[in-house]
């Protein structure tokens, strides 16, 4: 919390006696019936409910007791702890021992991949002036390559098409359309089969994350990208990538996918994170596989993808 503090000092976010002191915390002990964990205690004694500057984290006391006494009925539950909710929906916890983060979503527990302490660093770290230097770079070769947008739309849709091929020569539809690269760090658009995805979901316990692994795609096909001077720098593939992004969100605009399966996700894993057609030009541009994107934009996790497959089936 050292470091936190030091941090949130440097940049005049860091207000002094907000925190709950001891009393009060044994107090808070006592309305929710168990011990809060040493790390949210500390957080508390620093913070207390009045910190805004961590979306993450209740601001109010008495949602806070309600909510956990809430959820510590269900004993599936008894481990964790609430520390927040997004929208007032999905409930934010926390694991007591290893201070793991979860999102609450239709009783199905989200690893968010990210610990609590990760999280109050990662909050803090997005509190920095943007250096929009980077962004200016990328949207320069961007421009650049515009010219040979319809080249790559030329590879992309008859690769599309052979994987489309290939799944109807085995009465097969595709349920996920992702580009991303190879071994070779070369081009490929994985499909997903719909067959496998049946077989997949088969399950008590679905594997959400091999469903959406291109290491398990059934169908793929190379993107013929060889009239593009190949560069290797992260501006470069960046740049590339968001116009591979823009043909993928001008087919679908067009109806391209509407024979394969119904809620077809496509999608673009880029350097950074995922990138899906409903994102704007700015949007994933700037876009990182941060704890922001992962709770306000959860119908791009696996699960939720998932879910929208299965209700269409």
């Amino acid at each position: 919390m050292k470091k936190l503090i030091e941090k949130l000092t440097k940049i005049d976010q860091f207000e002094k006696n907000l925190g709950l002191d001891k009393t009060e915390i044994e107090k808070l002990n006592d309305c929710l019936g168990f011990e809060i964990p040493f790390f949210f205690v500390e957080y508390l004694q620093l913070f207390g409910f009045n910190e805004n500057l961590f979306w993450t984290i209740f601001n109010d006391e008495e949602e806070f007791i309600q909510q956990n006494e809430f959820i510590h009925e269900e004993d599936n539950y008894r481990n964790y702890l609430i520390i927040g909710d997004e929208y007032a929906e999905n409930f934010i916890l926390v694991n007591k021992e290893n201070q793991q983060l979860f999102l609450l979503e239709d009783d199905h527990l989200f690893d968010l991949k990210i610990t609590f302490d990760e999280m109050l660093d990662e909050i803090v770290e997005s509190l920095q002036p943007i250096n929009y230097d980077s962004y200016k770079q990328i949207d320069t070769i961007y421009q650049s390559l515009l010219s040979n947008k319809n080249l790559i739309a030329t590879s992309i849709k008859l690769a599309i098409d052979n994987l489309k091929e290939d799944a109807s020569q085995n009465n097969d539809l595709l349920y996920s359309i992702i580009i991303s690269t190879n071994p070779k760090n070369e081009y490929n658009i994985y499909g997903g089969s719909l067959e496998d995805f049946k077989i997949g979901i088969d399950s008590e316990n679905i594997n959400y994350d091999k469903l959406w692994n291109t290491n398990f795609s059934k169908y793929q096909q190379k993107i013929n990208d060889k009239f593009i001077d190949q560069k290797y720098d992260f501006t470069y593939i960046k740049a590339l990538e968001l116009i591979y992004l823009d043909v993928l969100r001008d087919l679908k605009n067009e109806g391209y996918f509407n024979d394969q399966a119904l809620n077809i996700s496509v999608s673009l894993k880029s350097t950074e994170t995922n990138l899906f057609p409903e994102d704007s030009y700015e949007e994933s541009l700037m876009k990182k596989n941060n704890l922001t994107t992962k709770i306000k934009r959860f119908w791009e996790t696996p699960y939720d993808r998932t879910r929208l497959i299965i209700e269409a089936l």
